[in-house]
């Protein structure tokens, strides 16, 4: 009978790891809270609907001096950052390197495709 008990617990614990719920809990680094900071403050600018994608568009409004902030993914092309970053140092910019991949930071504002460059307007 204690076998039978054994089995059932061991079936229901299998589905709840798969779902996240673990025993081991790991405290998070301050790096971590704060790259989650950034990216909470990113979808604050995305629900105001004041974020321009592209890298292309953030030089144009650098240029203009209609920039707050630049978040960049952790890998964007090197030759449009060293613009946006001479552009930013001349306007006072601030520009946020995010520990997101390209990839990653599309889905995190929810679009379809890649975004490497998020501008936010004034």
């Amino acid at each position: 009978m204690e076998d039978v008990k054994q089995v059932t617990i061991e079936a229901e614990s299998a589905p709840n790891e798969l779902k996240g719920f673990s025993k081991k809990f790991v405290k998070r680094s301050k790096d971590k809270r704060s790259e989650d900071q950034n990216v909470i403050d990113l979808l604050a600018f995305n629900r105001e609907n004041k974020l321009v994608f592209g890298a292309k568009i953030a030089e144009k409004l650098l240029k203009a001096s209609e920039v707050k902030k630049i978040y960049t993914s952790l890998n964007p092309d090197e030759l449009t950052l060293k613009k946006i970053q001479h552009y930013g140092s001349l306007a006072d910019v601030e520009i946020v390197a995010l520990e997101l991949d390209n990839s990653e930071l599309g889905q995190k504002l929810g679009k379809p495709f890649n975004v490497s460059m998020v501008t936010v307007r004034i």
